[in-house]
């Protein structure tokens, strides 16, 4: 066995046809709407958005004073845009753009809580009817920081006593199917708590929700680790859709992070 830390990667977020974009924005606003996608798009931090303002923009034609006769006046910045947009709680044009993260060396205990979360997300997660591992790996919560030696031993005999009944199996004979049924059911001996990977892709509105829900003091500790993780990085790439966030440092090192702006 050896000991890991679940890791987080930003592997893939939305992107734009800007082309299109542009084409579309002339069609229904002509000269007004291509200058304010010019002027915003070089002031834009990110695609995702960039994307999430124009959507909010097209419900109210409010790219520029005189498209739609009811606008006398619009948010000139996106920071004020979305900020404004946020404190209404009109979370629907958060949902266009999404992020997808691969959360590596994280338990089953943390995927069994992740996939609670099922409106606005995808899930690819390593099959264990598939995979057999090659070792046990685990993550230490800090309640058992002073047990290290101990856990250590007990993920040991149980590794020890998996591949003894591995052995027992003629595996270089076996076709695929026979693998598979066998590597199944093999998993049954492994412990919640062993390393594995998974696939999380989720829009804004629902990476928001889980941030705020699954980094509360009352939340699971490894699952507020690891969105502690996330809600780092969608501050830094996406400052403007999490700018309400803010945080508190807890006793196991981790940040419990709480928007302003809840309902959204």
């Amino acid at each position: 066995m050896k000991f890991v830390e679940p890791q987080v990667y930003l592997i893939g977020e939305t992107k734009i046809d800007l082309a299109q974009l542009k084409e579309m924005l002339a069609a229904i606003g002509g000269s007004t709407a291509s200058e304010w996608f010019s002027k915003t798009q070089k002031a834009s931090k990110s695609e995702g958005e960039l994307l999430t303002e124009v959507a909010g923009r097209l419900c109210y034609k409010s790219f520029g004073v005189g498209l739609n006769p009811n606008v006398t006046k619009i948010r000139q910045s996106s920071e004020e845009y979305i900020q404004n947009t946020l404190s209404k709680g009109d979370g629907s044009i958060f949902e266009h753009a999404s992020c997808t993260f691969a959360f590596v060396n994280v338990s089953r205990v943390f995927t069994h809580e992740l996939v609670r979360h099922r409106v606005g997300v995808a899930i690819s997660q390593e099959s264990l009817r598939y995979v057999r591992p090659s070792q046990l790996g685990f993550w230490l919560p800090p309640e058992l920081g002073d047990k290290k030696a101990k856990i250590k031993t007990i993920i040991e005999n149980i590794e020890e006593s998996y591949r003894d009944l591995e052995g027992e199996f003629d595996w270089e004979n076996m076709n695929f199917d026979v693998k598979k049924r066998i590597t199944s059911a093999l998993r049954r001996i492994a412990p919640d708590g062993m390393a594995t990977s998974i696939i999380w892709t989720a829009n804004h509105r629902t990476i928001r929700h889980v941030i705020t829900m699954r980094t509360a003091e009352a939340a699971e500790v490894e699952i507020r680790y690891v969105f502690d993780k996330v809600a780092r990085v969608m501050k830094e790439k996406f400052p403007l859709i999490y700018a309400d966030f803010e945080y508190s440092e807890l006793a196991d090192n981790t940040r419990s992070w709480r928007p302003k702006f809840v309902k959204v």
